[in-house]
């Protein structure tokens, strides 16, 4: 068993990291995804982050399980993470509610089989009747995994 103090450490040291990297990246930095250059790779990776919010705000399970990955955990701002089916079956059965799901600052740096987007949130949910308003900063990890055709999956 990890002691949760080890825990709270990693997770402190990759929100500063995630901070840090948000903030090191201008708009005019070739490495911001906005830029108008970003790369073919990069702006497939926004496409397909888009479609993938576009299905939770909708609640499309079947969209939502496609784009992600077998061991994918999902972290509320509440910190509890969710393996990938108990947060569909929220999601399908309504306990996950998303009302609005919104982007900025976001940023895309592509690699050989992977991707990294980080960005700011705006998060409103009903999560079980309880309304969640929530401004975070977020970083979703594309990795191309075997047996999937080549896609990307987060």
């Amino acid at each position: 068993m990890i002691p949760n103090r080890v825990v709270l450490c990693v997770l402190v040291c990759l929100l500063v990291f995630t901070f840090e990297l948000s903030f090191a990246m201008e708009p005019g930095d070739p490495t911001s995804a906005a830029q108008s250059g970003a790369s073919e790779a990069d702006r497939e990776i926004l496409k397909m982050n888009a479609d993938c919010n576009a299905a939770e705000l909708r609640a499309d399970v079947q969209a939502m399980d496609n784009c992600e990955i077998t061991d994918f955990t999902h972290t509320h701002a509440s910190g509890k993470v969710e393996p990938k089916a108990e947060y569909l079956k929220g999601i399908g059965t309504g306990a996950h509610k998303f009302l609005a799901l919104d982007l900025s600052e976001v940023h895309v740096r592509s690699y050989s089989g992977a991707a990294i987007v980080d960005a700011h949130l705006h998060l409103r949910a009903n999560n079980n009747g309880h309304i969640a308003d929530v401004e975070d900063f977020l970083t979703i990890v594309w990795v191309n995994q075997q047996g999937n055709g080549g896609k990307l999956r987060r």
